[in-house]
């Protein structure tokens, strides 16, 4: 009884006002739809109640020839009396009235799909741009793609069918209520006998799916999350012969997921044949009775038929409302998992009154920067330097010293504790992201290519670059021999991560797109790694005369591409310990000539 009691303390409901208060923008924007489609719902309503009086009028006034009532003075008027002829108006009624039904029921299930698949679409675009925002780190891909897929599906079921399913029931509860009371009261009284304990079930039950279904989800996106991990990793699966554990471990995850979900299938399906068995009895009790109170006169067999048509539909909304708190409950775990994603912390926040940044010239400073992943443990602490406008500067260090952390804050993928970081005179906070990354190029040592074509990868920060100056960074970034080669040339598409070209190919892609973005700032984290010493040469030619008058950050692994820096920052756990060019940190620090002479080794030690 404690899921009850969960239930009833108003927790779930407090949840689904939450949802609905956090998408009811992306609903109001379609509001026209979702109107007619109310409409719509009224006017079936409507017919569905009418449905079963042709019949009680043949039964009772055709049949039985009962007292004719005032409608059907007016009908034989038309008819002439000829009980025939009435017949067949009231079988054309029939039809008339499904057909009514009918129509008024496609007007109203096309406006809600239409209007919906509208709303989920603003609210599905609204959920990846937030994506886009988050923290690098948060989450799991596979996790955020069953978000971005078939939880918003599930939202899209509670926000625009749930509601006006209660809606639906509601009214015709109510509807039907009433005229079966102005039949006949003391049925309807035994009618409603069952109603309380089949919502008191159903409320616990639906507690019980909402937390299956919420295991299940989860299970779920640790599956896609195991399943774009394997993807994305499997070089390393296979190079370590890990195959076999892989499927074991998937086969236990899925394991898991699947015995969540026939759990929840089991509890469902077992509260739906309760359901039919409580009715069953309510409706057994109707009859029963009913046909007791016609024997003794208080009610016309007609009326009798008409009451026990009603009675099905009664009680459709009773079950259907039991089964709608559960469905609720269920759709309601996929929207709590699409609000949580959109409450997820954004890298930075962006001041409201933040402004385009002017044109960069490139003076660069960080001034007494404390910064750190996790809050008790600063990666970098108090680090300062300049950077004037057109300087190299190489950041030197071992793996873990906050190298890429500097890159980080300077493109403000996150903002330091303390401390600020300058370009040209202004804190980069008060800019706008957008305006701020304009101005920065970045080539990681592991280049990210998009599944689409060569031109497009290469245009990817410069989209109004025309296709000459597309060919022009190729050339320039040695990439256009290989690139004309190809099949499809630079229409060529690429498959995920650039599968379909070499490490060296992909690397040179992805210099060429940070040359055509041609921004005042660069930012390298070894950008000639992985290609031959020939290309390594051209490039690194090219380069010198592209950085000319720009100001460029390399984070160095290889002393052989920053001997021609203006400034090298060595950096040892988040502090710079030495800073100079290559010939002073040399003649001075015996920390960098240990690290220099160590690399400077390596290769003599592999040729022996």
């Amino acid at each position: 009884m404690q899921n009850l009691s969960h239930f009833l303390n108003g927790v779930e409901f407090k949840n689904l006002s939450k949802v609905y208060r956090i998408f009811a923008p992306d609903l109001k924007a379609h509001r026209n739809g979702f109107v007619l489609a109310y409409v719509a719902l009224f006017a079936a309503m409507v017919m569905n109640l009418l449905k079963p009086w042709p019949l009680k009028l043949i039964f009772d006034y055709i049949l039985l020839d009962k007292p004719t009532p005032r409608l059907i003075i007016f009908l034989n008027s038309i008819a002439g009396r000829d009980k025939l002829i009435l017949l067949a108006i009231l079988c054309v009624g029939i039809v008339g009235i499904f057909f009514l039904e009918g129509l008024f029921t496609f007007i109203r299930k096309y406006f809600t799909a239409s209007s919906g698949e509208r709303a989920i679409n603003d609210i599905r675009q609204r959920v990846y741009g937030h994506l886009q925002m988050i923290e690098s780190g948060t989450g799991g891909s596979g996790d955020f793609v069953v978000r971005l897929t078939s939880d918003i599906d599930s939202l899209k079921v509670l926000l625009t069918q749930h509601i006006q399913t209660l809606v639906n029931y509601f009214l015709t509860f109510a509807g039907i209520g009433i005229t079966m009371f102005l039949l006949d009261w003391k049925l309807t009284m035994v009618a409603l006998a069952v109603a309380p304990p089949l919502y008191l079930i159903s409320l616990y039950f639906s507690v019980r799916v909402a937390e299956l279904t919420r295991k299940k989800r989860d299970k779920e996106s640790e599956v896609a999350s195991l399943v774009q991990e394997s993807v994305t990793s499997k070089e390393v699966v296979q190079a370590f012969a890990r195959e076999e554990q892989e499927k074991k471990r998937f086969a236990e995850e899925t394991e898991e997921s699947m015995d969540a979900s026939l759990e929840t299938m089991k509890v469902s399906k077992g509260f739906g044949r309760m359901v039919e068995v409580i009715i069953a009895v309510g409706t057994a009790l109707v009859v029963y009775f009913g046909v007791r109170r016609a024997l003794a006169g208080h009610i016309t067999p007609g009326a009798l038929i008409v009451f026990v048509s009603y009675l099905r539909d009664l009680y459709k909304p009773v079950g259907g409302l039991s089964e709608l708190i559960i469905n609720f409950s269920s759709s309601l775990v996929c929207g709590k998992r699409i609000a949580e994603l959109l409450e997820t912390k954004t890298g930075v926040i962006e001041a409201s009154d933040a402004v385009d940044a002017p044109p960069f010239k490139g003076d660069v400073v960080f001034e007494n920067v404390t910064f750190g992943y996790d809050p008790d443990a600063p990666v970098i602490e108090g680090l300062s330097f300049k950077a004037k406008p057109g300087e190299k500067i190489a950041l030197v260090g071992l793996s873990g010293t906050g190298k890429s952390t500097v890159v980080n804050l300077l493109l403000r993928f996150y903002d330091p504790w303390k401390g600020r970081i300058l370009i040209d005179g202004e804190d980069i906070c008060r800019y706008t992201l957008k305006s701020l990354r304009e101005q920065i190029s970045v080539v990681l040592q592991e280049p990210l290519l998009f599944r689409r074509t060569i031109r497009e990868n290469i245009s990817y920060g410069n989209p109004e670059a025309s296709f000459e100056e597309t060919i022009a960074a190729a050339k320039a970034a040695q990439a256009h021999e290989f690139i004309v080669r190809l099949s499809d040339g630079y229409d060529t598409f690429l498959k995920e991560g650039g599968a379909n070209l070499s490490g060296g190919q992909r690397q040179r892609i992805a210099l060429a797109r940070a040359i055509l973005k041609n921004a005042p700032i660069f930012v390298f984290d070894e950008p000639v790694t992985g290609l031959d010493a020939e290309t390594e040469a051209k490039l690194s030619k090219m380069l010198d005369s592209l950085m000319k008058d720009k100001t460029s950050f390399t984070i160095a692994h290889r002393f052989a591409t920053i001997m021609k820096v203006d400034l090298i920052l060595m950096i040892e756990e988040g502090r710079i310990v030495e800073q100079g060019t290559h010939e002073q940190l040399l003649a001075r620090s015996d920390r960098y000539r240990q690290l220099y002479d160590m690399q400077r080794l390596k290769p003599s030690r592999q040729s022996s």
